[in-house]
């Protein structure tokens, strides 16, 4: 038997990041991008825009903290985000808006899967 036939078929996986408790206070910003995996670290993230003006400014990968029991599955052999409920949430490449604000990792007591500071804590989806 050769090393891949032991490797659980879910060890390409991108890894994400999930809050630990549902929030008691919920933000109202929106983070308009890209279900995308940020190749240097395998974590699911939304890529974005940064900048003040329409079409300028930089694209960035923010890490997400999705809400409690949203996971990583593969959905027609592509990984895709998985909701609380264990329906499609979306797929890689969707553009969506997530509902939400950021905030501090210590603050919310969650490790970024892609090791930013600062992450963008989920509280809704929407596919556009």
């Amino acid at each position: 038997m050769n090393r891949d036939a032991k490797q659980s078929p879910d060890a390409g996986m991108p890894g994400l990041t999930v809050q630990r408790k549902t929030p008691t206070v919920a933000l109202h910003a929106g983070l308009p991008g890209t279900l995308e995996i940020d190749t240097s670290t395998n974590c699911l993230v939304v890529r974005t825009r940064m900048g003040t003006g329409a079409g300028t400014g930089r694209i960035v990968d923010i890490d997400v903290a999705w809400p409690p029991g949203w996971s990583v599955a593969l959905r027609d052999g592509k990984p895709a985000l998985i909701d609380a409920t264990g329906q499609l949430a979306c797929r890689l490449g969707d553009e969506i808006t997530v509902g939400g604000g950021f905030v501090d990792t210590t603050r919310i007591g969650v490790v970024s899967c892609a090791g930013q500071e600062r992450i963008f804590q989920a509280s809704g989806l929407t596919r556009v």
